[in-house]
Formats: structure tokens, sequence, C-alpha cells
């Protein structure tokens, strides 16, 4: 099947299981280190994505991420604490299950902390001035779980017992959604150089075709030749992640405080 064929009729074929990280994750299989050494990267930067904003979020009194991707954060790494955990119980009790586990833990203890700080700084320009707590508050929960029972059922239709198919979406919207907020809001506060250096780094380590974590664990399911498109994505969310630092770099200086 041709190039062409593969992008409007192929469609890579088979399941991502916990058994495939088994299989290239275990200490002296083939291409173990890759797949060790393209895992750390994405942890590093994963965390950084946090990280930075929560300290631009308490120096500006103002996050560069809108409520939702929060909420999907939120909902997406507090089922997947649930799903490595199963995958630690039902496979020997693989080691690097339990530490993705805890790592989902650890992420969805920023993003609460991301929601209280958006509740307690951001609540006039997320909300209409003058709504209440309780209205603030119930609309994050409805959030979080519209988010949490939909990536569930898309899961379940792809078949995706391990996240692995739905969670490159995470990447994807943490690539391209920063500079779209930043440009409409037309200001740098929230925001600093070195969040969307890192969110350059996210879309090149995320989408390389040649060590990524996801090619490195189902080599058959994102390889270049099978999934082209995932690729093009990754294309996209680098011009994309390009675009944010440069429309950052475009604007006028934060004001001094």
């Amino acid at each position: 099947m041709n190039l062409y064929e593969k992008l409007v009729s192929g469609y890579p074929t088979g399941d991502v299981s916990p058994q495939d990280f088994i299989d290239h994750l275990t200490v002296g299989a083939d291409g173990w280190i890759g797949a060790w050494i393209a895992i750390a990267l994405a942890v590093i930067f994963g965390l950084l994505v946090y990280i930075i904003p929560i300290y631009l979020t308490e120096k500006d009194k103002l996050g560069p991420y809108p409520l939702w991707l929060h909420t999907f954060y939120c909902a997406a790494d507090f089922m997947g604490i649930w799903v490595f955990l199963d995958a630690w119980k039902n496979y020997d009790h693989f080691f690097l299950f339990l530490i993705l586990a805890i790592g989902e833990a650890i992420w969805v203890c920023m993003e609460v902390y991301c929601l209280q700080r958006a509740l307690t700084y951001e609540k006039d320009v997320i909300w209409k001035p003058g709504t209440s707590f309780k209205s603030h508050l119930t609309d994050i929960v409805i959030q979080v779980i519209c988010f949490y029972v939909g990536l569930n059922m898309l899961r379940f239709e792809l078949h995706d017992s391990t996240m692995w198919k739905f969670w490159i979406f995470t990447q994807v919207f943490i690539t391209i959604v920063p500079g779209l907020v930043l440009e409409k809001r037309g200001y740098r506060r929230g925001n600093n150089i070195w969040l969307h250096i890192v969110l350059i780094c996210v879309a090149l380590v995320s989408f390389n075709p040649w060590c990524n974590m996801w090619v490195c664990i189902a080599p058959d399911f994102f390889s270049i030749t099978e999934n082209p498109w995932y690729y093009i994505m990754g294309l996209i969310c680098l011009i994309m992640s390009i675009r944010g630092l440069c429309i950052y770099l475009k604007l006028p200086e934060k004001e001094k405080k």
C-alpha cells in the first residue's frame, strides 16, 4: 500500500496492550534503552508544562491555559491512575506500571491545584463577574465528569486498554492551545518564553519518528509507515508551538510591578 492509499483508506490494526510495555521496556529487551529515554523525556517535559504554569499563576495571578484544558487533563490523568494500577495488578506487578500510576497521581494533584488557583485568581476572567463560588465549582465538576465519561467511552471504542491511542491528544492540545489563547488575550501576562520553548520540545519529543514513547511501545501501530497521520499531526503541533513562541515574542513586555 503506497502512502496515498495509507492516508485515505489505510488504518493500523491491532491494540496496544500492557504486554507491549513489558516487551519493549524490560531491561535487556531490544531497544529498551531508547524506549526508557523516550519515556523519561516525555515525563520531564510533561512535568514542566505544569510546573511552569504553576509558577506563572502565582507570579502573574493568571495561568496560560484555559479552564477546560485543566479539567480535561484532570479527567484523563485520574483515569490513568486506575488504568496503570490495573495493569500493575494483572501483569505480575511490572514495576513501570506502578511508577506510571504514581506519576498520574502527581499530575492530578497539580491539576487540582491549578483548578483551585483558577477559582482564586481567574474567576472574573473565566466566569461572568459576580457569579457565585458554587456556580464556578459546579462548572468545574461538570466538565471533569463529562471528560472522564467521554474519554472512557473513547477508550472502549478504540479498544484502548492502556490509553496509549487517545493519550496522544494530551500532547496535541498542550502544543496547540496555549498559543491560541495567548493570541486571543493579546498580552504576555500568564506566559513566559520558557513555557513556549518547552511546548516546542514537547512536540519534538512526542512526534519525532525515531524515538518517541508511542512508537517505542507500539511500533506496529505508531510507525511512520503504518500511521502517517500521527506524524502529520505532529508537524502541525510543532508549527503551532513555534507560532505560539513567535506570538509571545511579538507582544509587549509585561508591565513592571
